[in-house]
């Protein structure tokens, strides 16, 4: 296997984003919505992104990504929060998610605290978290549509 590169998702990358969304929201039970294909080209690919993607590829095809922007949480200060993380099923255990991990952290050295949630149905995912060190806390995140 070829080396991995990880890089800001450009637009070539688009559909691989929208595509792993759709399959986080199957694996996590979540309702489908087109949130992110409806807006991706106004909140990412613009002047003043809303959020930030890294890319994982495998020659130059990509193969994994990590969406995620940052807040500040009162306890903790400013948080990384990670919306979603996705790594191809064939190339899981070839060390992607690691090499995604390891670049989000050298982009982000200023950050010390990093968060996401994850679907109780997506096993895998808790599994790959608390082997990174993640620690599970007690909170039920709630979520309304403002219109």
């Amino acid at each position: 296997m070829t080396e991995i590169t990880v890089l800001k998702a450009n637009k070539l990358h688009k559909d691989f984003i929208i595509y792993s969304n759709k399959v986080i929201n199957n694996v996590n039970n979540t309702s489908q919505t087109n949130g992110l294909e409806a807006n991706i080209e106004k909140d990412y690919f613009c002047d003043s992104p809303k959020f930030n993607c890294l890319v994982a590829e495998i020659d130059e095809k990509p193969v994994g990504m990590i969406l995620y922007s940052k807040f500040y949480w009162a306890n903790d200060g400013e948080v990384l929060w990670i919306s979603q993380m996705y790594v191809e099923q064939e190339y899981r255990k070839y060390g992607v998610f690691f090499k995604l991990i390891n670049k989000l952290k050298q982009e982000n050295k200023d950050i010390k605290i990093v968060s996401c949630a994850t679907g109780n149905e997506n096993l895998k995912m808790q599994k790959i978290l608390k082997y990174y060190g993640a620690k599970e806390i007690d909170l039920k995140f709630y979520y309304k549509l403002l219109k």
